[in-house]
């Protein structure tokens, strides 16, 4: 067509200018039509490619009901599903903290889940759906937990529920990793553990709590509920010391115990802080008077040489050193009492001062159970545990001023299980694992300087460096 002329009109004249329009809306319209049936066509498309490959639940939403599958369709899926799984071996998972067993096989840090940032409802921290096993040992360092007051929270130990005052998790002043339980005080602050899973033997509730005020008044107490209501079983108000010393307080907790409540009273603002708990079946050594002697009685957990009132009994009922003697025998230190090996608590004291300087027990001439050594007969400079004369377990060591050296683990007198030292300063020094003996998995050192602190790691495998 002409563009001077339009079904037979002149360009130009007025009956032109008229139908012009109307054409070029008719072209607009048929272009439209073109663009929503190519459109519709797409939607189309994508529908039926959703429908082909996307999971159920995503095509649940957006299909027609006629194309959705029904529930009892969706659990028939899930059951084949769950048939072509396998559940995963379980694993005996070493704490990584200074605190619990030497006996279990030892794991690497590398195979170990870092923690966590800390997001999420406090109730979901650190649970697990796989059910405790009778006499099952179970820890927590409150290292998963987010930082802050809860109401209620899960970790491997059970479930703490905040029942006055303020519960909090503590990210600034823990003893071993980063964070801590904390009870703030007040006028009463109470949280109680119900503990997960049952023991069949009796066990030994162990934990490290620092007293977080100077001031009066403080009260710190440990109350069970064996189904029959609460009783207290634990009075530490002057036990529990404070400024970053810390007691390692050990609760036994018989046959049927369901839940805990540990409450606390303080000034506000202050309380309590409580680290690197533990509960775990308690297996004590048979200790007699003599060689062979069998208990009669039902043996009570290793007392702790950090309470002072249980350390002036020791004391005053321990032998003195200077009338033992002393030998060595298959590299051994062998103590003699009238020419018989020597069994109970035997001490050595500074002159005629009155301080102690070291204390230990031995059995059969040997050192088995609780051994420290003091600085004056004041501040601790070793302490740690002992089995048939060698060093087994956990055993730590301070500087003169009070702060830690190092936190060791040991099993038959080698190092075995995590290890940590710290500079005298109080600032940690180094950190990892052994293996009978080597060094294995990653170690870290740290070095401070005026940009900060500067971590090194070293990955090893018995001992040998790999990188």
């Amino acid at each position: 067509m002409a563009l001077t002329e339009l079904r037979g009109v002149s360009y130009g004249s007025e009956e032109s200018r008229i139908q012009s329009p109307r054409l070029l809306l008719a072209l607009r319209m048929r272009y439209l039509k073109v663009i929503l049936v190519g459109s519709c066509g797409l939607g189309i498309l994508w529908l039926f490619m959703v429908w082909l490959l996307a999971p159920d639940e995503v095509t649940n939403q957006y299909l027609p009901t006629a194309l959705q599958k029904s529930d009892e369709e969706k659990s028939v899926g899930e059951v084949v599903v769950k048939k072509k799984t396998y559940a995963p071996v379980p694993t005996n998972r070493h704490s990584a903290e200074l605190t619990g067993a030497t006996d279990t096989a030892v794991e690497s840090p590398e195979e170990k889940p870092l923690p966590e940032p800390a997001t999420g409802i406090a109730g979901n921290t650190g649970s697990s759906n796989k059910p405790q096993e009778p006499n099952e040992e179970r820890n927590s360092s409150f290292e998963k937990a987010p930082p802050g007051p809860f109401d209620q929270l899960k970790n491997s130990i059970g479930t703490w529920t905040t029942k006055a005052g303020t519960v909090l998790i503590d990210d600034k002043h823990s003893k071993t990793g980063k964070q801590c339980l904390q009870l703030t005080g007040g006028e009463n602050s109470i949280v109680t553990l119900e503990i997960a899973g049952k023991f069949q033997v009796p066990s030994e509730l162990t934990f490290f709590a620092e007293r977080w005020t100077s001031q009066s008044p403080f009260s710190f107490r440990i109350s069970v509920n064996r189904g029959e209501g609460w009783k207290e079983i634990y009075d530490g108000d002057k036990k529990i010391r404070g400024y970053r010393t810390g007691t390692l307080v050990k609760v036994p907790l018989s046959v049927g115990v369901k839940s805990l409540r540990f409450s606390c009273t303080s000034p506000p603002k202050t309380g309590i802080l409580i680290d690197d708990m533990r509960i775990a079946p308690y297996h004590p050594a048979e200790i007699g008077n003599e060689p062979g002697a069998e208990s009669t009685k039902p043996q009570e957990p290793p007392p702790d040489l950090e309470d002072r009132a249980a350390l002036a009994r020791l004391l005053a009922n321990a032998i003195d050193d200077r009338k033992l003697r002393f030998r060595t025998e298959n590299g051994k230190e062998q103590v003699l009492q009238d020419g018989k090996p020597f069994s109970g608590w035997a001490k050595h004291m500074r002159g005629n001062s009155g301080k102690v300087e070291k204390l230990g027990l031995y059995q059969d001439g040997l050192r088995d159970g609780p051994w420290a050594k003091w600085f004056a007969g004041k501040r601790f400079r070793e302490l740690g545990l002992f089995r048939q004369g060698q060093k087994h377990g956990l055993y730590v060591t301070w500087y003169g001023s009070g702060k830690r050296k190092d936190a060791i683990h040991y099993k038959n007198d080698l190092e075995h299980g995590p290890v940590a030292s710290w500079y005298s300063s109080g600032k940690k020094r180094k950190e990892g694992h052994h293996k009978h003996g080597e060094k294995d998995g990653v170690w870290i050192t740290y070095n401070y300087n005026t940009k900060g602190i500067e971590a090194i790691r070293q990955r090893y495998e018995n001992g040998n460096p790999l990188d």
